[in-house]
């Protein structure tokens, strides 16, 4: 296979990278590359000693390319700014994302300029932020002016991590910036190919919202076909997840290869004037056509770079083509956009191919010729069999789920994808046209309510789903073993490698339990200002209360007990509610109701494992407060305001 050598250097050098912050070093390993090339073809006149020395032109490559993977990652790091951010005051960025939510819009910029306080200006490279804005009306491409104070993206203190500052890191954001819809100015735009395919897909989507479709149908359209899963319902999200289907509202290389399959039968009289090649070539260009309409979407450029390289393999008859254009469009991608590594979306996309080419053909032992139907359905059923067994671990690591009902569902809801997919794209291609076929949105709708259904059925069937998260060492082994498992498949003597990939599959499932990476329950006091809340967590479920104000209320969460004052005349109900209690753990917050109130009026105010004070509350009180306490001698007094949102460990108490 011609790309893997270069591919795992690649891989080995962007890793590197992220170790190393002077670029020079990258230098290092593509000199060893060459001195041990050079040192290599000086030995031509010796044939026995070329042959043996052969084997070291492997080194030398993945020196190379491991160099080339340094550099390239240097060259697209993000940048960091050094100093205190508040100096800058104003930034002018150019907008290659836009996400709508439910409070407004998020921007993905890359900014371009940075205004300090003194006007002065900073020429900005490879810098790309997020701006939260109450909603603004803009398109990728558009240059904006607006004032800011950016801040380090980091991890909501009011829950527990889930890793979200980790990944906006690995995408290359590192900043963030909350700015008013009114403040931003639009400079004017930037044409580009990205900005002019996004402008494409906006058009696609005010014409499916603007046809006869239900709306639900047409969320669900906008999401199969042009990627944009941002007005689909959480509902119909969650239970596609729940019965093991979420890749069928994401775009993905399963789509492109639906539509280039459609593309394909439709040109079958090409195929019988043995116009081969023509037809994979049109049909490949009418791909990249499809997948410059949906906006260049890096899930579906991936999978049309590897079509790309499938069909130029087939042309000029090149054997392992499936497998070198798998690693090909993976060597091109990350050459062009290092980053792309750690994306999760490449990593199961890669994964699930790989899976796929290398365990479906050879353990579907059903012969095509003699039993043409049954290989066919052998084959669906080991598709989906091999492509969750091989990425599953990934998908537990990133989402912390494992989908039960993902072979049933697949098999009932993958076959009717293909011709739903191709209703859709007729229709579509009408709609643009200022036609409105009306029976064909009919029969979307009823594919959609016929896909609801199922997968509604399919989740009734008890806990659809396993929470839980594997670990990096559970990951590794596993993929291990896959590989193994893999290179027995074209091995004759098959044995021991078979018996090494089950020791690794066996030790990956014996780690499970001692390296889960499940939290113990406990509770966050929130740092909000507006609500006394507080988030509750039970074996990996999170429940988030609020407090009523202006008055005296109590929680009652496992043996613990959370009492909230937002008053000043119930003190008393306080008092026998104490007197009462049987917990061991005993927590009090403080609203901003507790106002002309000392400490000393609660009674059993010592009693409290901690008490805490709420943002709430004026400054001033809150530093009466503290000096009560001290006075008081209670040393267990904290405040939001000052050290930030409380975690209480409820199996130590800390």
């Amino acid at each position: 296979m011609t790309f893997l050598l270069p591919l795992i250097g690649l891989i080995l050098g962007i890793v590197a990278a992220s170790y190393i912050n002077n670029p020079l070093w990258s230098s290092l390993p593509v000199a060893s590359a060459l001195i041990l090339y050079f040192s290599l073809i000086r030995k031509p006149y010796n044939p026995i000693l070329a042959i043996k020395l052969n084997k070291f032109h492997r080194v030398w490559i993945v020196l190379l390319f491991g160099g080339v993977g340094m550099l390239t990652a240097w060259f697209h790091r993000p940048k960091t700014i050094n100093g205190n951010l508040e100096r800058y005051i104003a930034a002018s960025v150019e907008v290659t994302d836009v996400k709508t939510i439910a409070s407004g819009d998020i921007l993905i910029a890359k900014v371009s300029h940075l205004y300090d306080q003194n006007g002065n200006v900073t020429d900005i490279h490879n810098l790309k932020i997020t701006v939260s804005t109450d909603g603004f009306s803009t398109s990728k491409g558009d240059i904006l002016f607006f004032p800011c104070r950016l801040s380090t993206i980091k991890d909501n203190e009011n829950y527990r991590s889930q890793g979200y500052a980790d990944r906006m890191k690995r995408n290359g954001i590192l900043y963030t910036c909350r700015v008013s819809a009114d403040a931003i100015k639009i400079k004017g735009h930037k044409s580009s190919l990205m900005s002019t395919s996004s402008a494409w897909r906006d058009k696609i989507e005010i014409v499916l919202e603007k046809s006869s479709l239900n709306r639900e149908t047409c969320e669900f359209l906008v999401s199969i076909l042009l990627g944009d899963k941002s007005f689909l319902d959480n509902e119909v999200k969650e239970t596609f997840n729940n019965a093991g289907m979420a890749h069928v509202l994401a775009l993905s290389g399963m789509h492109v290869a639906i539509i280039m399959g459609i593309i394909l039968f439709l040109l079958f009289p090409l195929k019988l004037s043995r116009l081969h090649k023509t037809r994979y070539w049109i049909a490949l260009s009418l791909v990249w056509v499809y997948t410059y309409f949906t906006g260049l979407a890096p899930s579906t450029v991936r999978a049309s770079l590897m079509a790309t390289f499938l069909v130029l393999a087939l042309s000029i008859q090149r054997k392992n083509t499936s497998a070198n254009a798998l690693l090909a469009s993976a060597f091109i991608i990350l050459l062009v956009q290092p980053e792309a590594l750690y994306d999760v979306g490449l990593q199961l996309s890669f994964l699930c191919v790989a899976c796929i080419l290398a365990f479906a053909g050879p353990l579907n032992t059903i012969n095509q010729h003699t039993h043409p139907k049954l290989h066919a359905v052998n084959g669906a059923v080991l598709v989906s069999l091999v492509a969750t067994l091989g990425t599953w671990v990934v998908v537990s690591y990133y989402f912390k789920r494992i989908p039960l009902l993902f072979l049933p569902a697949n098999l009932l809801l993958l076959p009717l994808l293909p011709f739903y997919i191709a209703v859709a794209i007729a229709y579509t291609v009408a709609c643009m046209f200022g036609i409105d076929l009306t029976f064909l949105a009919k029969i979307l709708d009823l594919g959609y309510n016929l896909f609801i259904t199922l997968t509604d059925r399919l989740s009734a069937f008890g806990n659809a789903t396993i929470s839980f998260q594997a670990t990096f060492p559970v990951i590794i082994l596993w993929l291990v073993g896959m590989l193994i498992f893999g290179y027995s498949m074209k091995r004759r003597k098959k044995l021991i490698s078979m018996l090494t990939a089950v020791t690794f599959f066996i030790g990956s499932i014996f780690l499970i339990p001692t390296m889960s990476t499940s939290q113990p329950d406990g509770m966050i006091f929130q740092k909000k200002y507006s609500d006394i809340s507080m988030a509750f967590y039970n074996a990996d479920k999170e429940n988030v209360i609020s407090f009523p104000r202006n008055t005296v209320s109590r929680y009652i969460f496992k043996d613990t007990e959370i009492f909230s004052i937002d008053c000043i005349n119930q003190l008393d109900s306080l008092a026998i509610l104490m007197a009462k209690s049987k917990y061991q753990r005993k927590y009090l917050i403080l609203g901003s109701g507790f106002k002309n109130k000392s400490l000393n009026d609660i009674k059993g105010i010592k009693k409290f494992d901690k008490i805490i004070v709420h943002p709430s509350i004026k400054k001033k009180k809150e530093r009466e407060l503290m000096i009560e306490a001290v006075d008081y001698g209670i040393r267990q007094i904290y405040s939001l305001r000052n050290n930030g949102a409380l975690e209480i460990n409820l199996v130590n108490g800390i």
